[in-house]
């Protein structure tokens, strides 16, 4: 674009000037062109006026040639002139008129003075009265008239000719005019494009100060000191501008450079040269200033842009500044100067990284108390600063993702990729964003968590983010703040492996370090007490650090003997520890220790203070080798010192004996479970074969008793008898497992208590009435029935502590159940339930500290058949805590027992529509419904047909999950009505075949009852059958009405 237009501009430049060339070459024609003309009509006016005289001289000749005068001489002169008239003549100065009816009237004029000339010679002979003098005489005058109009004609031609030329000329030397006009307005528009162009080769835009280039001329200049004044040239370098483009953008780092050159300008007095010397350099140079004004000066630089920084918290501005003067390098030239102040300025550059790591440092310490006040301990924490946009670390573990330092929103993406996964992704980024921490972080919130999570070596990592406010800016903005990280430890992994403890204990160890700057600082910091002294020449030095206990130190006087000292102070010493004081008693035993390596020794010992107690004292001895010099002798000493710390460990051993008798107490509690345990293994390997034993002996009497039908009925129900209590048995150790692992989870659904307690008694009374016991229910104030909550567990509360009563009573014996509303405030309604009976009791002792334990019966006479697992209570107890109720009881040996327990429910306002009885089949209530039954297990498969059968259904069987789809698949829409689908099976489980079901593409599939039947009865199981598409879950083994029930239910 802009080549062509300077070859436009070129190309107009030619037009121009040979424009005016053209045109000059005209004007100078016509100029020439006019002369002429001017000369013709010059010479025309002549003819003009000849031919008058032509008339009037042949007037006179013809009237005195009447007189009788003749005049020859007259006629041969206006002969003459008109000749001259008609052929020019420069005698008489005539020009030829180029006129063809002037030369035509001139050739007859000169025809007819001819005969005019004739008939003067008669005139003569005769006179004029007999000659035709007159008459043509007159014809020839009004032939010289016309001869002169003709001219006169001709002449006013040549004037408008003239006139035309004039115009001409005038036009011409317009365009000349203008056309000289624009080459000097394009001279002038080009001298002022000169003067911007030599501004702008010695102007900064971006700055408005001289650039390079100028700064360049005045430095390769010859200028010398006037009048012996001294010149100083000035460096000066930005020190963060990369931090800035990098974290901010270039346009803020352009914006930066800018400030420090408005800076710089405003603080530098204008008669001194400041300039840009390009970069993030700039130079100025000052004269006649002293070397206390030059450095006055730099000092109001320096206390202006301090200013700026206080107002620009965002963007402070640092920099390094040196100087050269003349009066410290004479006879230099600039060029030197610039390059002893460059020098000055990286030397300058050098102190401010110190001075700034150092202020770091400091500033880093400060924020870490802070945080530690804050009661966190982060593995790894940053510094942010929400104005700049930057971030760095002040405590870091090994495997952690970030650079030291960096741009804040660069590690937000690193900490978004690393910290979270695809669910959470979005959420973490919003929440790290200066904007969204800018709204919820301020001095009055203090801190912000969120907690994150991570895939880490093939497993889910668990953590939280804190950040913690630390300032805010002049505007109210946030402008630091502290990012720590903190992973969590799975609580279920109960072993962790030495090396990660170690790592974990070095790694605290090592920031201990770092965040106090070196390994001393961090033991002074927590020593109460020290000494320094002078192994070699076995000398006390100096004290420090008293406090505490440690003012045994004050009456020290110094220097003395640290043998001696030590001698004196083992009488204080605990005969117990003795040995590891003499460890570090004497000067000679330490620099024994100090030629064989060891710079450190730690040992603890107890000692007896002033009071008479006694308490533990760590002695840290750290041992460096040292030269003396002796400046009055001039002799050199290497001798080793030491420097003492003490530090009261009485707390930590009084924790550790503590933890001691915790963790005796903890093992003597876990030798009792374990030894409860060991019994409970015995006590089940015997009720566990005792019911085996039962099932198999009835199996065998049965078999040999066929043809005797009430030997066979009372067989069958010794057999479910004793099935019943092994699957009792089971029950109880696999709740007991779910309770002690948390996973037992409360129902929150709608029931009727009534009818809860009614059923509960007609299942208690039909063992009572075999047993020729009293059951006597009572009832009082029963107002809110209509609950919400986890009939099943009441239920199973009351069905266990029903059954103690039966089970551990006496013949004959009673049992009283109350059922009370205690309490209601419109949302929550607590009942209380009292179960009395008149049994053998349990010992105060049992009650108080076993009753409730896992594995515990307590040894008596009870009246049952089998014994228990000794968990039932404990399932009982787990039970009521979960469900916020409570529990007590009171029982006498040998009189009875009475259990109290209370539970809160949330009340039904819905008032949901409650099944006054269960559904107890005993008919056909499955008529007409066909059922694909998946089961691997033969006897099983039997089992479950005889009772779907026996309740009506038509059965149709599979025996894999594939086999299960291909069926289903090929029968018709609605002809299976329900699917009981066993799990774990060969070719295809359960969870698979539903789930290949459930994907059909027939009307049928979405819809179609598939239950669950299976052993597995763990909350997870019964999630992935609802996840695959189960309607419900039914436990193995199967009880015939709950099977028949559920499916009731559904359908």
């Amino acid at each position: 674009m802009k080549n062509t237009k300077k070859s436009s501009n070129k190309k107009l430049s030619y037009m121009m000037r040979a424009g005016m060339t053209v045109l000059t070459v005209i004007l100078i024609v016509l100029f020439f062109s006019i002369m002429v003309m001017v000369g013709q009509i010059q010479g025309t006016a002549r003819i003009v006026n000849y031919a008058g005289l032509v008339r009037g001289g042949t007037q006179r000749m013809i009237k005195l040639e009447d007189a009788g005068q003749p005049q020859d001489k007259m006629c041969g002169t206006i002969s003459s002139y008109i000749d001259g008239l008609r052929n020019g003549s420069d005698e008489l100065n005539f020009v030829r008129l180029d006129d063809q009816a002037f030369q035509d009237k001139m050739t007859e004029l000169d025809r007819y003075f001819q005969e005019l000339k004739k008939e003067i010679l008669l005139v003569r002979e005769k006179g004029y009265e007999s000659t035709d003098i007159i008459a043509k005489s007159e014809k020839f005058f009004q032939i010289c008239d016309e001869a002169t109009g003709l001219a006169e004609a001709y002449s006013q031609k040549k004037a408008t000719s003239l006139d035309h030329l004039e115009k001409v000329v005038i036009v011409d030397i317009a365009g000349l005019i203008l056309l000289i006009a624009g080459e000097l307005v394009r001279a002038l528009r080009f001298a002022a494009q000169n003067r911007i162009l030599q501004k702008k080769v010695y102007l900064d835009e971006a700055t408005g100060l001289p650039n390079k280039n100028k700064c360049e001329e005045i430095l390769d200049g010859a200028e010398a000191a006037e009048n012996g004044e001294n010149i100083a040239v000035c460096v000066f370098d930005l020190n963060n501008l990369r931090t800035i483009n990098n974290n901010l953008g270039h346009e803020k780092g352009d914006e930066y450079i800018r400030s420090f050159a408005i800076l710089l300008r405003k603080a530098v007095p204008g008669e001194h040269f400041v300039g840009r010397d390009g970069g993030d350099e700039f130079i100025a140079v000052l004269k006649g200033l002293d070397d206390k004004g030059i450095r006055e000066c730099l000092q109001g630089i320096r206390k202006h842009a301090e200013e700026y920084s206080r107002s620009h918290p965002e963007m402070p501005i640092s920099y390094a500044a040196g100087y050269a003067s003349m009066a410290d390098f004479e006879k230099s030239t600039l060029r030197d100067l610039f390059r002893y102040a460059d020098k000055n300025m990286y030397i300058d550059k050098n102190r401010a990284k110190l001075k700034e790591a150092s202020d770091r440092q400091k500033t880093d310490r400060k924020i870490l108390d802070h945080v530690k006040k804050q009661g966190y301990d982060f593995s790894a924490c940053l510094y942010c600063n929400a104005r700049l946009d930057d971030y760095r670390i002040l405590r870091v573990g090994e495997d952690f993702i970030l650079a030291e330092d960096g741009s804040y929103s660069g590690a937000v993406e690193q900490i978004v990729e690393d910290f979270s996964t695809g669910d959470t992704r979005k959420k973490l980024r919003e929440k790290l964003q200066i904007s969204y921490l800018d709204e919820q972080l301020d001095a009055k919130s203090g801190k912000l968590e969120i907690p994150y999570q991570y895939q880490k070596q093939e497993k889910l990592q668990y953590g939280k983010m804190t950040i913690l406010f630390i300032n805010a800016a002049e505007d109210g903005r946030l402008h630091h703040f502290v990012l720590g990280f903190e992973d969590f430890q799975d609580s279920s992994e109960i072993r962790v492996s030495e090396k990660a403890r170690l790592t974990r204990y070095y790694e605290q160890l090592r920031q201990s370090i770092v965040e106090n700057g070196n390994y001393v600082d961090a033991l002074l910091e927590t020593a109460e007490a020290g000494y320094m002294v002078n192994l070699t020449n076995d000398r006390m030095e100096q004290a420090f650090y008293q406090k505490g206990i440690m003012g045994f130190l004050k009456d020290l006087e110094l220097p003395c003997s640290y043998n001696e000292y030590c001698e004196k102070r083992r009488a204080f010493v605990a005969e117990e520890t003795l040995e590891n004081y003499r460890i570090v008693d004497s000067t000679d035993k330490l620099l024994e220790r100090f030629r064989t390596g060891a710079k450190q020794i730690i040992v603890e010992f107890r000692e007896k203070t002033a009071d008479g107690k006694f308490v533990w004292l760590q002695k840290t001895v750290l041992m460096s080798k040292d030269t003396l010099y002796d400046s009055s002798t001039g002799r050199e000493q290497i001798v080793v010192h030491g420097i003492m710390l003490f530090k009261d460990t009485s707390a930590f051993h009084e924790k550790e004996q503590q933890e001691n008798e915790r963790l005796q107490h903890a093992f003597e509690e876990a030798d009792s479970a374990s030894k409860a345990k060991t019994e409970f293994m015995n006590r089940m390997s015997h009720d566990i074969r005792t019911p085996i034993n039962g099932i198999m002996g009835m199996l065998n009497i049965m078999q040999k008793n066929r043809n005797d039908q009430q030997k066979m009925d009372e067989s069958l129900k010794k057999l479910e008898l004793s099935a019943t209590h092994l699957l009792a048995l089971i029950n109880d150790v696999l709740d007991m497992s779910k309770l002690e692992s948390g996973n037992a989870q409360m129902k929150e659904e709608p029931f009727d208590l009534e009818l809860l307690v009614n059923e509960v008694a007609t299942l208690i009374d039909a063992q009572m009435i075999e047993t020729g016991m009293t059951h006597r229910k009572h009832r009082e104030r029963m107002e809110h029935t209509a609950l919400i909550g986890d009939a099943l567990q009441v239920q199973r509360i009351m069905l266990n502590l029903l059954s103690n009563s039966v089970k551990y009573n006496k013949p004959g014996g009673k049992v009283d159940t109350y059922t009370k509303e205690i309490s209601c405030d419109g949302t929550t309604v607590i009942y209380e339930f009292r179960i009395t009976d008149t049994g053998i009791g349990m010992s105060e002792e049992f009650v108080k500290n076993k009753l409730f334990k896992p594995f515990n019966q307590e040894e008596n006479g009870a009246r049952t058949q089998y014994r228990g697992t000794g968990l039932g209570m404990s399932i009982v107890k787990n039970l009521i805590d979960q469900m916020n109720g409570s529990i007590e009881v009171e029982s006498t040996l040998g009189v009875g027992t009475t259990f109290i327990f209370r539970l809160p429910f949330k009340l039904d306002h819905g008032k949901h529509q409650i099944r006054k009885q269960d559904i107890l089949p005993d008919g056909k209530e499955l008529q007409g419904r066909h059922i694909l039954l998946v089961e691997d297990n033969e006897i099983n498969m039997e089992i479950a047909e005889f009772y779907l059968t026996e309740h009506g259904a038509s059965v149709e069987k599979a025996w894999n999950g594939k086999e299960a789809v291909e069926k289903f698949g090929s029968s018709a829409p609605g002809e299976i009505s329900v699917i009981l689908m066993d799990v774990m099976m060969p070719v295809m489980d359960g969870l698979q075949a539903t789930e290949f079901i459930r994907g059909m593409d027939r009307p049928d599939a979405q819809s179609i009852l598939i239950f669950a039947m299976t052993a597995q009865t763990a909350p997870e199981c019964v999630e992935k059958c609802r996840a695959a598409g189960m309607n419900g879950h039914i436990a193995k083994p199967v009880e015939v009405q709950q099977l028949v029930k559920q499916i009731l239910e559904k359908l």
